[in-house]
């Protein structure tokens, strides 16, 4: 796949290529062996790990959900499947719609009434409304003060991110340079649809995939193209991330170092 993202240059073949790629990528590295759990909602199938059998770092599992949609069957199949291990999972959502959506999330976790952007302001935006996109004013939080300030998370095992068009600006969480790692914020999955792109938002995707990939940390499964990009990322980049849901066969091509790095971090958790 790496071969193929790389040599293409025309932004408009590479959107129409990526899936055909991902779908390759997931194929040849036996993706399923992750056993993905697909979540379904209303119009689309997301997908999520459970914490491993034996993982010692999994007392607290949280999910937060940018762009909420009016529609919860995923998360409620998510905390139910977390259930049956005997886990918990908290959950956090924002969506400046607060029609349905506050009362619907707030029966699963804490809802927030505005939209997590790439900055905070007061602005026009584009909303999903009764099955056809909108012009809204809605008041948007900056995502890092978001996670650092009001939510008060370093890590999160889930971040499903449906900004209607507003993660475009937000590509650079992705980077090892990026906002996220300046505050040493990470993520270990994410759910992340990006919006039909301009010709221009084309271009950064394309751009946003080859950086990606050059960085070797997440890996990008479960793609669609339903004219928009829906896709599941894993942090295989962060040792926590992969001792807490991938099982240990899985996990022994990360550096000795890096294991041993979150082994003493392990330690200093246990003993706090």
């Amino acid at each position: 796949m790496a071969k193929k993202v790389f040599n293409e240059t025309d932004h408009k073949l590479f959107w129409g290529k990526f899936q055909i790629w991902t779908d390759e990528c997931d194929g040849e590295a036996e993706i399923d062996q992750l056993n993905l759990v697909p979540l379904k909602n209303s119009d689309e199938t997301k997908f999520g790990l459970l914490p491993v059998e034996g993982d010692t770092l999994g007392s607290v599992n949280n999910l937060v959900t940018l762009g909420i949609g009016k529609d919860i069957d995923a998360e409620l199949l998510y905390k139910q499947k977390m259930n049956e291990i005997g886990r918990n999972m908290t959950f956090y959502g924002a969506d400046p719609i607060t029609d349905v959506n506050a009362e619907l999330y707030s029966k699963i976790g804490k809802y927030f009434p505005f939209a997590v952007g790439s900055d905070a302001g007061f602005s026009t935006a584009s909303v999903y409304i009764n099955g056809t996109y909108q012009n809204r004013d809605v008041v948007h939080v900056d995502l890092i003060y978001f996670f650092d300030r009001i939510l008060k998370i370093k890590t999160f095992d889930n971040i499903w991110l449906d900004a209607e068009g507003a993660e475009y600006p937000l590509f650079d969480i992705f980077q090892k340079t990026g906002r996220l790692d300046r505050k040493g914020i990470r993520f270990c999955q994410m759910s992340l649809e990006v919006h039909k792109p301009s010709e221009t938002q084309q271009i950064q995707f394309m751009e946003l995939i080859k950086h990606i990939i050059k960085e070797f940390r997440y890996g990008i499964h479960k793609n669609r193209n339903v004219g928009h990009m829906r896709m599941y990322l894993f942090n295989f980049g962060d040792s926590y991330c992969v001792r807490k849901f991938l099982a240990r066969n899985l996990y022994e091509f990360l550096p000795r170092e890096d294991r041993e790095d979150e082994e003493e971090e392990e330690n200093l958790i246990s003993r706090r």
